[in-house]
This record gives structure tokens, C-alpha cells and sequence, in this order.
């Protein structure tokens, strides 16, 4: 009778959250959004936003190769020519999977700083990529046709994070 009991007690708990659910009355969890910013001594740039899942947090997240990523959920980076026209924008991490295969990333989010080693944008002939370890060396590169890679911007070896404050 005891086990019974609990049965219903935990079906009874079960139904009530898929109901406060659907009605908004549990709110879920909001992902956390940081914007980057860099910009090389030609004066090219990069601009981006990426969203991670606070609960999920470890203390580095790092994120490395294609495929299902272990915290972001989404990484998307735009890059500029020196005269502020757009030249390429690239979806890096699409709900929580990492899109291309040079793909890396990694943050501190009790600092909330970009750290260590990153490669982000392209990676195919015609695109374009912000590569190199934070605090060291970033470069901006071009693939051109043949694929070979080109140095077109390097410099300003931070990449700058800020935290977006929802509304």
C-alpha cells in the first residue's frame, strides 16, 4: 500500500511540473550571451556573439573539432575589411553543434574572458578565419582559391568579451 502511495505522490509531482511547464509558470533556463569584438593593425575586424547555458558551466569552456559541442549553444563570428563593410559571417555553433572541422574556442566564464587557443569563421577556398592563442598572436586569414592560406590582418592579439544584459 506504501509503494502505492508513492506511485501516486510522484505521478501527482510529475503532472504538476509538465503542467506549471506549459503555462509559464517554471521559467527555463536563459542562456547566457557574450559578444567579442577584435580588430588587427590593417584595421580588419571581427565581430561575434556566442550563448552557453549557465547551469552547465565548467570552469573552462572549451570546445574543439565539428560536431556536438560540450557547453555553447550557439557561435556566430562576422568579419570586416578596414573600411567597416561586412566580408563574411559565419554560423561556428548552431544549437549546440560546432559546424566546422578547425573549429576552437575556449572561455573563462568567471573572468569572462576568450582564453588560450581559437580558430573561428571559415575554412574553405573563399572564406575567411580568425585564428592564433589569445594574448599571444591572432591572425586573420583569407583561403583563396587553391587553398592556401593567406595572412590578410594580424595584431591586437585580444579578443574582447562582454557579457549582453538581457532585457
Amino acid at each position: 500500500m506504501l509503494s502505492l502511495k508513492n506511485l501516486l505522490v510522484t505521478l501527482s509531482i510529475v503532472i504538476f511540473i509538465t503542467i506549471a511547464s506549459g503555462l509559464g509558470l517554471v521559467a527555463p533556463a536563459e542562456a547566457t550571451t557574450v559578444s567579442f569584438q577584435w580588430t588587427g593593425k590593417k584595421g580588419y575586424s571581427a565581430k561575434g556573439s556566442f550563448s552557453y547555458d549557465p547551469p552547465t558551466v565548467p570552469t573552462i569552456i572549451s570546445e574543439k573539432g565539428a560536431g556536438k559541442t560540450n557547453v555553447l549553444q550557439s557561435l556566430v563570428v562576422t568579419f570586416y575589411t578596414s573600411s567597416g563593410e561586412p566580408i563574411g559571417t559565419y554560423d561556428n555553433v548552431v544549437d549546440g553543434v560546432a559546424q566546422g572541422h578547425y573549429f576552437e574556442f575556449n572561455f573563462d566564464p568567471t573572468t569572462q574572458q576568450i582564453v588560450g587557443r581559437v580558430d573561428l569563421g571559415g575554412e574553405l577556398a573563399g572564406e575567411i578565419y580568425l585564428k592564433g592563442t589569445v594574448d599571444d598572436e591572432l591572425s586573420l586569414f583569407s583561403v583563396d582559391k587553391s587553398g592556401f592560406d593567406r595572412i590578410i590582418d594580424r595584431g591586437s592579439d585580444s579578443l574582447a568579451a562582454f557579457r549582453q544584459v538581457s532585457s
